[in-house]
């Protein structure tokens, strides 16, 4: 009794597929150079020395004093301070095998290496938008807002609420939660793929 193995020419189909598709490959981010700028300091982290004319800026935002009584300037501030918020990076970290599971399964299925790909690719956009909504992952927690950063939105929000109220449109930040990555919704929104060949 021996073994009679049928391919039905898959492996064939497999090998076009492969030198078809030898350069295919995949990016998963933000798309925007802009944001990704700003994506890229939130991901990372930084610390900012404040100028003196950032320290006025500051200051008078959140009504504190610039000058002490005899008339010396107060530096209230000297150095900002980003913690790293990874968004990308956690989310990888924690998410690359079920990725990796849903290239292979739609691989074996269709044999088709753009179509697997784009599979993986809204699995990961949709993963790290989670991550941002979710302030972190479940293994790597972001920082909340500080108070200053709530202090800042705070004063800024009560300004831009006025400005939008004259011109009779509403407000659309949100000042009000203490979640990180969430203020206006741009860079959640922002995370894309493209597939290239």
């Amino acid at each position: 009794m021996g073994i009679k193995i049928t391919d039905h020419g898959i492996f064939n189909d497999l090998k076009k597929s492969a030198v078809l598709n030898k350069n295919t490959h995949a990016e998963i981010g933000i798309m925007i150079p802009d944001i990704a700028t700003i994506g890229m300091y939130l991901e990372y982290g930084w610390d900012q020395r404040v100028t003196a004319k950032q320290n006025v800026y500051l200051s008078s935002v959140l009504g504190l004093p610039i000058k002490d009584k005899e008339g010396n300037w107060i530096q209230n501030f000297a150095i900002l301070h980003l913690p790293p918020r990874p968004f990308m990076r956690a989310t990888f970290a924690e998410k690359n095998k079920e990725w990796k599971r849903v290239f292979e399964s739609q691989f074996k299925k269709t044999h088709d290496v753009k179509f697997a790909l784009e599979a993986m690719c809204i699995r990961a956009s949709s993963d790290i938008s989670t991550t941002i909504r979710n302030n972190g992952t479940a293994s790597n927690p972001f920082p909340k807002r500080s108070p200053l950063t709530m202090a800042m939105l705070d004063a800024m929000g009560e300004a831009e609420k006025a400005k939008r109220q004259q011109k009779g449109q509403a407000a659309v930040s949100n000042t009000t939660t203490d979640k990180a990555l969430m203020r206006t919704g741009v860079l959640e929104k922002s995370i894309t793929y493209k597939i290239h060949s």
